[in-house]
């Protein structure tokens, strides 16, 4: 039988699928269940900084005084991190796997002063994930880049574990913005995040969410950005978004990937796709006779020796050529 453990973060997963921050994830018996399932390790769904801004407004309402105001502040966050706390203890209580911890925030400081709490926990890892929409024509990507490795140094300074960064993929220079995630103190980034998808209603001309899950077709853009940084970014890479059954965990790790990280599949077909996607990548591991999956990650990356410029132009002239073919 092919074994599919892998390391990520130092900790070994008995196979790369790992369920992404989610609803999924919210109780630690969910988190039970994923393990159940077959999971290599879980991410906690994030306490969002927004989440606790809002709890906050709800509780002091529109004529608060600023004393008041301050109290119910404290408070509401002070049970907020209480909350996840007691999550994070409770789910590693209750499984075998690697439980990560997941921080989304705006801003920077209650994050950085609470993240060692995660820690002691019994988090083994933390994600940041630094959901930062720029929307001023002021802000450079130079600030932008500064504003990410800002969080991610000040935390990696304060806590113990492995810190994983989970960024969007509109950055000007995604293996810049890899490498600097790197030197703030990174030891993973996850590509990419899935920002919120926003959609307009124009019968009542209302913002309405967009549509929430990826699809099989949004894999191509980490899998594009997996096979040119492995081998050359010194992190390790993992997967997000568009990874739906077990071939697109091997186009992942034949790319380059460490792990992959898996959502709206579970949605979509249940926690049932997990075992699904371990069997599959173990008979394909089979039929191919590998016995470890470092045998083949990175097979088709460039530091797999294979051009990943040239498929880039080929793949271009062969879709040119073949709308020229049949207009």
């Amino acid at each position: 039988m092919p074994n599919t453990s892998v390391i990520y973060l130092g900790r070994q997963l008995a196979n790369p699928i790992v369920v992404s921050s989610s609803s999924l994830t919210d109780t630690p018996d969910k988190v039970k269940r994923c393990e159940t399932a077959g999971a290599g390790a879980v991410v906690l769904k994030s306490l969002f900084e927004e989440q606790i801004e809002a709890e906050i407004a709800r509780s002091a309402g529109a004529d608060a005084h600023t004393e008041a105001d301050d109290y119910i502040r404290a408070a509401e966050t002070t049970r907020a991190l209480d909350d996840y706390l007691a999550l994070i203890r409770d789910s590693v209580a209750q499984v075998d796997i690697p439980v990560y911890a997941s921080l989304n925030a705006v801003t920077t400081s209650w994050w950085i002063e609470q993240a060692p709490r995660l820690v002691d926990a019994g988090a083994a890892g933390l994600e940041l994930n630094i959901a930062y929409l720029p929307t001023s024509r002021e802000e450079t990507d130079d600030a932008i880049a500064r504003r990410y490795a800002g969080v991610v140094s000040a935390v990696a300074e304060r806590v113990t574990v492995p810190i994983a960064v989970k960024i969007g993929p509109h950055f000007s220079s995604i293996p810049a913005m890899v490498d600097r995630m790197r030197w703030a103190g990174a030891s993973a980034v996850v590509l990419f995040n899935r920002f919120y998808r926003v959609d307009i209603d124009v019968e009542s001309l209302s913002l309405k969410p967009g549509v929430p899950h990826s699809s099989e077709a949004d894999l191509s853009v980490p899998l594009r950005w997996i096979a040119i940084l492995h081998g050359r970014a010194e992190v390790e890479l993992v997967a997000n978004s568009g990874v739906y059954d077990w071939s697109g965990v091997v186009k992942a790790l034949l790319a380059g990937a460490q792990t992959v990280q898996v959502c709206s599949t579970l949605y979509k077909n249940g926690l049932d796709q997990i075992a699904q996607m371990r069997d599959g990548l173990e008979q394909w591991m089979e039929r191919k006779s590998y016995e470890q999956v470092d045998q083949f990650r990175g097979f088709l990356s460039r530091s797999g020796h294979h051009d990943v410029a040239a498929v880039e132009r080929l793949q271009y002239l062969q879709a040119l050529t073949t709308r020229q073919a049949t207009s």
